[in-house]
């Protein structure tokens, strides 16, 4: 671990700030985009410094980290932004993507989201576990693979858009 003798090192920038200021902002709709930015930073940094991980973080999509500190921010109002950055991550780490991969495009409606191969594969896995996709992890995209995603979406109440988001590799995959 990086830090001095007493477990201490500097936070720089926004992850200095405290969970409350996030929470505020993120409940105001203001711009988060820097925040985001400073998560992705930082999500590079672990990405860097941890073995066997080419990405701690399974979607491309750079406000998904936000959504995630912020669902322990909301909990946790007295941590810095920093401290749960790396809860998050941490928890993160079962569904981290350990080698690179290509890009792929899924499109669902008229929305599209780019997760890598690697990243579809462990979550067909997890949906062929749960009975709703059958054949091979591939890899790749298919009417199948979406309607899946959308079904498992609706059966975890989440957001029913056929996209692979964070919270869909977060319950497909480390949910019971």
């Amino acid at each position: 671990m990086a830090a001095d003798a007493n477990g201490k090192f500097a936070v720089r920038g926004i992850g200095s700030q405290g969970c409350e200021t996030f929470t505020a902002a993120v409940t105001a709709r203001q711009d988060i985009a820097p925040y985001a930015a400073w998560l992705v930073g930082y999500a590079s940094a672990v990405n860097r410094a941890t073995p066997q991980t080419f990405d701690v973080i399974p979607t491309q999509n750079g406000f998904d980290i936000a959504g995630v500190v912020n669902s322990i921010c909301r909990d946790r109002k007295t941590l810095t932004v920093e401290a749960a950055a790396h809860e998050a991550l941490r928890a993160l780490a079962p569904i981290r993507l350990t080698r690179e991969s290509p890009l792929v495009t899924v499109t669902s409606g008229n929305a599209s989201v780019q997760v890598r191969e690697e990243g579809l594969q462990i979550l067909q896995a997890a949906l062929i576990r749960r009975k709703l996709l059958s054949g091979a992890a591939t890899g790749r995209t298919s009417p199948e693979f979406i309607k899946a995603v959308k079904d498992f979406q609706a059966k975890e109440k989440l957001a029913v858009t056929g996209l692979p988001d964070i919270d869909t590799f977060i319950r497909a995959i480390m949910k019971p």
